[in-house]
């Protein structure tokens, strides 16, 4: 069977124009279809999160959702008494999120100089259309991750909301549940998909498993089985029993817990992946390592008051359960991955409109969603593998 990639190569030297399309004698529409199936059967090699995560389609620029902040009172389920007695509804509540899609894409160009003195030995035009696939893929893991914090983690300017954002950060309950401990209350004040987080929102916390102990005696906790438990036990008590859901956390953190798991052969097993991969399970949860998992530094040694669980530090002390039912990406009208050719067109310190140059675009538009967020667990406050 060939490479996709290769065939992505050969289309990529046809002959291109500065309209977007491709200019080959007859088929050129066909040409560019033959681009996007083969950018879809690379566009996952090489990364973790962003296979596993549910693409939907969406035909505006913000999508709009609803959560639903609690059950109906209890008043509107009863027993009759009496017959033809009559119910109490009562409405749940429901708060209005939205997220925007934003517009991600990667560049390359070549000089027809390049080109021509490199096609003997190398195919210059070809090799730096893979790069400029290779870094939207990661770029859009990383930020799927990081969202736009580039100074702690590896996200990019003007991201969307990563996992960073949306799962590592919490206000003062434990996925909803009432926190007792001061330590444990970051209040993070940060807006989730246009709700500012108050103490009136706990709706929009996450589950969380505390490693080691908290507060201003403190100290980080080694990575221990248990933890994995009571993060399944968290999720399982927020809705996530029955869902789709992965361990995921750094390359060194996989290893540490692939140690632990070693004398526990009854509750490890492995999963195979397509493409001949073969990852630890633990329950029947996949345990999936990234190397952009190693910065999310969630810690409290310092304070017994509320408002201190560190997160502005560049260290592998979290990893999260994630629900992944509760996680997607919207792509804007199936711009996905979507190649886009130009030729004679320069960009530098200056432009000029007939640059003997050929290149071209990949580019997406879309968001990342995690649309409930109490059957998510992070486990925090671990010592660094």
């Amino acid at each position: 069977m060939e490479d996709p990639l290769s065939e992505v190569r050969a289309i990529l030297t046809t002959a291109t124009n500065a309209t977007g399309g491709v200019a080959s004698v007859g088929g050129g529409a066909e040409i560019q279809k033959q681009i996007d199936t083969m950018i879809a059967d690379t566009i996952n090699r090489g990364v973790d999160l962003r296979p596993l995560v549910t693409r939907k389609p969406i035909n505006q620029l913000t999508y709009l959702w609803n959560i639903r902040a609690d059950l109906q009172s209890t008043t509107a389920v009863t027993f009759q008494a009496t017959e033809g007695q009559g119910g109490v509804p009562y409405f749940s509540t429901k708060h209005q999120l939205y997220a925007q899609c934003k517009a991600l894409r990667s560049d390359y160009e070549v000089t027809n100089i390049m080109i021509a003195g490199s096609s003997s030995y190398y195919d210059a035009l070809a090799d730096e259309a893979q790069c400029a696939l290779d870094n939207l893929k990661l770029y859009e893991e990383r930020c799927m991750i990081d969202g736009s914090d580039a100074t702690y983690g590896y996200g990019l300017t003007n991201s969307y909301p990563g996992l960073r954002q949306m799962i590592g950060r919490w206000y003062d309950s434990n996925g909803g549940e009432t926190e007792s401990s001061n330590a444990h209350k970051m209040q993070d004040a940060t807006a989730k998909y246009g709700i500012t987080p108050n103490g009136s929102y706990d709706v929009l916390d996450p589950s969380y498993v505390v490693a080691g102990t908290a507060g201003a005696s403190g100290a980080t906790g080694v990575m221990e089985l248990p933890y994995l438990d009571e993060a399944i036990t968290r999720s399982n008590k927020h809705g996530g029993k029955d869902h789709e859901r992965i361990f995921f956390c750094s390359e060194e953190r996989v290893n540490e817990i692939n140690q632990l798991l070693q004398p526990q052969q009854r509750f490890a097993g492995t999963l195979n992946l397509e493409g001949g991969f073969t990852i630890s399970t633990y329950k029947g949860i996949p345990i999936i390592g990234s190397r952009y998992m190693d910065r999310q530094g969630i810690t409290n040694t310092t304070s017994d008051s509320a408002g201190n669980v560190a997160v502005s530090s560049a260290t592998d002390n979290a990893m999260f359960l994630i629900d992944l039912n509760n996680v997607e990406f919207r792509v804007l009208n199936g711009v996905d991955a979507q190649h886009v050719p130009v030729s004679n067109a320069y960009y530098g310190a200056a432009t000029y409109n007939r640059a003997d140059t050929q290149g071209g675009f990949f580019k997406t538009y879309g968001t990342f969603v995690v649309r409930a967020f109490n059957s998510h667990v992070v486990i925090w406050n671990l010592t660094a593998p």
